[in-house]
Parts: structure tokens; sequence; C-alpha cells
């Protein structure tokens, strides 16, 4: 194959050789770079399927969790008291919890940010939703936290604003009817 580019030019002999190596190449890294695609096509797949798994377990986790605390004493609101939710989360909801991957200090630190209303008692749906909240990295947690606290600051700034109103505004009525006008178009 060779001998009749010879014929023609000796360079031709190795311009041919340096022709058949690129190609060669060319087809090598054509051929691995397909193999390379379809490895992270199916390792993608495969981190797909190990995902949803365990977001499904997760779901059964929070699910009989959830039917745990549902079996305890709730209040006439449907919310369950602190106590009894503790008495769950120590007992039979240990393992779940470790299951779930959250220890009992941040369960306890869930209570007391949805407890807004410093009741000693939260929604049961609430909470397991709150737990959900939960899982994933440190922004995902710093996140919640803060809109339970910011859910807290209101609750208190509301009920400072309905003290507010039931002590101050009928000592101002009593005392001057003009002092009354701009407060009374705050309701």
């Amino acid at each position: 194959l060779l001998k009749p580019l010879e014929a023609i030019s000796v360079w031709n002999r190795w311009l041919f050789l340096l022709y058949m190596i690129l190609i060669l190449l060319g087809v090598m890294n054509t051929v691995s770079a397909v193999y390379v695609d379809a490895l992270l096509h199916f390792s993608n797949m495969d981190r797909d399927i190990v995902m949803t798994e365990r977001n499904a377990k997760e779901k059964a986790y929070l699910r009989e969790l959830r039917t745990m605390i549902g079996h305890q004493h709730l209040n006439a609101q449907g919310q369950i008291e602190q106590k009894h939710l503790m008495a769950v989360l120590t007992g039979e909801g240990a393992n779940l919890l470790k299951s779930l991957g959250l220890q009992l200090s941040v369960a306890k630190a869930l209570f007391r940010l949805l407890d807004v209303e410093d009741s000693r008692s939260v929604g049961v749906d609430e909470y397991v939703c709150g737990l959900l909240h939960l899982k994933g990295n440190a922004t995902t947690i710093h996140m919640a936290s803060l809109m339970y606290l910011s859910k807290r600051t209101l609750f208190k700034v509301q009920r400072l604003s309905a003290l507010v109103e039931d002590r101050v505004v009928p000592l101002l009525s009593r005392t001057d009817p003009e002092l009354l006008g701009p407060v009374s178009t705050l309701q």
C-alpha cells in the first residue's frame, strides 16, 4: 500500500502514516466519548433510582411517625403536647428518627420553633412537615429556622398589638378624645 506512494515521493509514505495515525486516534477518541457518555447516563439513572428509593423510605418513615404521634393523646385543638410527643420520640419513634438521620435534640428544637404561642403543643401535621424540612443541608435547616422564628415574632407582635388596643385605647378615650383619632384609624 505504501510502495505506490513512494513512487510519487518519499514524503508521501510519511504523510500517509501520519494520516493513518490521526484517523486511528480520532476513531479511538470517538469510541471513548461514546463509552463515557453511556457510562455517565447509566450512572445518573442509578443515582436517580437511589434517590427515589431513599425519598420513598423517608416518606414511609414520616407516615409511620405521624401515625404513632396521632395515636397519642391530642388536645381539643387536635395538637400534641410536648410531653406526649417526647414520649413517642424517646420510645418507639426513636428508631424512626435515627432512620431519618435526625437526632432527638433536633426534634426538640423543632418543637420549640413550631410552638409560637408557647402553649407547649403543636399540630401533628405541622410537626411532621417540619421534620421533612429539616432533612437536607445546613442552608435548608437555617431557612426553616428563620421561617419559624419570623412566625413566632409575628405572633408576639400581634399579641402585643392586641394588648395595646385592649388597654391603652380605652385609657386614651377617657382622657382626651383628640388623642384617640389617629389610633382609631389602626382598627
